[in-house]
């Protein structure tokens, strides 16, 4: 067995069975698809309403049967909106109730609904404000970076006021609220978004609590996803040291190369690690949940550039050109870095929240 073989990244022996099988279903679809035809082909699996309530279209299932998902995302280096539609959009959204709520659930199932969500990061957004008025809400301030903030059919507004967070809707986007879009790192789009008392539903006055809760699952999603990334360009660098020869031959054989292989090995099974332990501690306590998920996401940020810098490095000058696939899978651990929050900020949070 080779030592660079895949550890399937699972916790449960539960739901091994069916996460095994969707992984290599998925694997085969996407693996035979283009990258553009990502959406597409997972909505095809039936995959885009995994947490949406069965009555409501959907799966009924929890998020531990989407780590197969973002395994084979991950693998493949398939940057998609399936964390901010299927996981936090759909989470926030059943957690909240209502019947507006449960319109756009059942909205998530179709592949041509585009949902984004504006101030997830708080600094993107920091001075949203909404007016209450007799008969309307009007949402006014100015967002920024807000992924598939282009092409959105709905978005899902989060507004901080004090202690609170209010989640509200601009169910139809008028022309002129997108100020400026951009591709991001990763070949994702994104936008700058402007409100001028624009009219939108509230679905939630305080939705801080499940906010919370859904921002813990997606970092423990991504957590799997950059797993498989760095497991995946682990692999592809070995496989390239065993090809590329130098001084008559290949540069696998050099011990120093070795070495950095190994470690690359090891970040990425710590990185795995972490990823399996946050998803399962999703069903602790509010207190540990939040000090696994941050551990997950101080680890992924630290992995993920060791083995995105030593990959690069060890590939040479092709490693860094836009068309191989190691620039594209650095990219995308970078993107992932930096979201849900930096290193910094969630070595306070572990801090406050493990030794309670």
């Amino acid at each position: 067995m080779s030592l660079f073989a895949r550890t399937p990244l699972k916790a449960s022996s539960e739901v091994e069975e069916q996460n095994t099988a969707l992984r290599d279903s998925l694997a085969a679809r996407l693996s035979r698809s283009a990258s553009e035809d990502t959406w597409a082909e997972l909505a095809k699996a039936g995959v885009l309403g995994i947490c949406v309530p069965e009555k409501l279209g959907g799966l009924g299932l929890g998020i531990r049967e989407s780590e197969p998902v973002f395994e084979v995302l991950g693998d493949l280096c398939r940057p998609t909106r399936f964390l901010e539609s299927s996981i936090i959009a759909a989470g926030l959204l059943d957690s909240i109730g209502g019947e507006e709520s449960r319109e756009l659930l059942r909205r998530l199932t179709d592949s041509d609904f585009v949902i984004a969500i504006v101030g997830l990061e708080p600094a993107t957004a920091p001075h949203l404000r909404l007016d209450r008025f007799a008969q309307r809400c009007g949402l006014s301030g100015r967002a920024a970076l807000v992924l598939e903030g282009v092409e959105a059919d709905v978005l899902l507004i989060l507004v901080r006021q004090d202690a609170r967070v209010s989640l509200a809707a601009v169910l139809d986007k008028a022309d002129g609220l997108v100020e400026h879009a951009y591709p991001t790192i990763d070949g994702r789009m994104a936008a700058d978004l402007r409100f001028n008392d624009a009219t939108c539903v509230v679905l939630a006055d305080d939705c801080s609590e499940a906010l919370s809760r859904v921002i813990d699952q997606a970092i423990a999603c991504t957590a799997i996803e950059a797993a498989a990334l760095m497991t995946r360009l682990v692999e592809d660098t070995a496989s390239f040291a065993r090809d590329r020869a130098q001084f008559g031959q290949p540069i696998g054989s050099f011990q120093v190369v070795q070495h950095r292989l190994v470690d690359m090995y090891i970040a990425a099974r710590r990185a795995g690690a972490i990823a399996r332990r946050a998803m399962a501690g999703l069903e602790h306590c509010k207190v540990q949940r939040a000090a696994l998920a941050s551990a997950a996401k101080v680890t992924i940020a630290e992995t993920g550039r060791y083995v995105g810098q030593q990959a690069v490095q060890l590939h040479g000058a092709i490693g860094t050109t836009y068309e191989h696939p190691v620039s594209r899978y650095f990219k995308r651990l970078t993107a992932v870095e930096q979201q849900l929050g930096d290193s910094d900020m969630h070595v306070k949070r572990y801090a406050a929240n493990a030794f309670v």
